[in-house]
C-alpha cells in the first residue's frame, strides 16, 4: 500500500517542472507578440517625443531620462520623459498578467498593453507640462490645456496649477521647481490609483500612499522597474481590472 504512494510523490517534481516549462514556453511566445505589438504602436509615434536630447536627474540617476520640447493642439510645452522600449513595455505586461493570475494570458495582456496605451501612449512625465485636450476634465472643448507633472502624477503648487497655455506656451517653466502641493489620482503609464497600486505584490499600503507620498512611490516603483520583470504599477492595475472583470 505504502508504493503507490511512494511513486506518487516520486512524479509531482516531475509534473511541477513540466507545468512550469509549460508555463515558461508560452510566457515565451506571448512576450514575443506583445514586444511585437508595442513595437509597432510606438513606430506610429509619441506626441511629446518631440526636439529630445538626455538630462540626468538627481532623483534618476541611471535611468535614460529625455528633455524634450514639443507641440501639441497649437500649444507648446517642455516636459522630462522616461520612454521605455518595447522589450521592456512586454515584460511587465506578461508580468504584470502572471501576477493578476489571468486565465487567459493573451486576453490580459491585450487589456494591459491597451490600458498602457490610451493612459500615457507609453510615455512618462517625469517633470513638466503635459498637453492634452481640456475634454478630459470634462465637456467637449479640444482646446489644449496644460497638466504640471512631476514624478508620473499631475501636480499643484502653491502658484501653479493645470491651466490653458499662455500665448500658445505652457508655463511658468519654474513651476516645475516648486514645491508640490497636491499630487493627483492617477499615475502614469497606466493611470494606476494609489488603490491600485497597493494591491501590486510587495507594494506599499494604501495608508503610505496618501498625499504628496504617491509621488515618492511612484518615483521608486518606475526606478526599479526599469532594469526588472516587474512594474507594480502595472501589475496593480492589471490586478484591479482582473477584479472588475475586464478580462479572465
Amino acid at each position: 500500500m505504502r508504493r503507490p504512494r511512494q511513486w506518487w510523490l516520486m512524479g509531482v517534481p516531475l509534473m511541477l517542472a513540466l507545468t512550469t516549462a509549460a508555463a515558461a514556453q508560452t510566457d515565451a511566445s506571448l512576450l514575443a507578440q506583445t514586444q511585437a505589438r508595442f513595437a509597432t504602436r510606438l513606430a506610429s509615434g509619441q506626441y511629446m517625443r518631440g526636439d529630445c536630447a538626455p538630462v540626468t536627474l538627481a532623483n534618476w540617476t541611471g535611468i535614460d531620462t529625455l528633455r524634450c520640447r514639443y507641440t501639441e493642439l497649437g500649444a507648446s510645452a517642455a516636459v522630462t520623459l522616461l520612454l521605455p522600449d518595447a522589450a521592456r513595455l512586454a515584460r511587465w505586461t506578461v508580468t504584470a498578467c502572471r501576477d493578476a493570475r489571468a486565465s487567459s494570458m493573451v486576453a490580459c495582456a491585450r487589456h494591459v498593453e491597451a490600458r498602457i496605451w490610451r493612459a500615457s501612449n507609453a510615455q512618462f512625465a517625469v517633470s513638466g507640462f503635459v498637453i492634452e485636450p481640456k475634454s478630459v476634465l470634462g465637456g467637449s472643448s479640444q482646446e489644449p490645456y496644460c497638466f504640471l507633472f512631476r514624478d508620473g502624477v499631475t501636480i499643484r503648487t502653491a502658484t501653479v496649477s493645470s491651466r490653458a497655455p499662455i500665448g500658445g506656451v505652457c508655463g511658468p517653466p519654474g513651476a516645475e521647481s516648486d514645491a508640490a502641493t497636491r499630487a493627483f489620482t492617477y499615475a502614469r503609464i497606466a493611470s494606476t490609483t494609489r488603490e491600485e497600486l497597493a494591491k501590486a505584490p510587495g507594494a506599499p499600503a494604501l495608508r503610505d500612499l496618501q498625499g504628496l507620498a504617491f509621488l515618492d512611490a511612484v518615483r521608486t516603483e518606475m526606478i526599479q522597474a526599469w532594469g526588472n520583470e516587474r512594474n507594480r504599477l502595472i501589475s496593480g492595475a492589471a490586478i484591479a481590472d482582473k477584479e472588475r472583470g475586464r478580462f479572465n
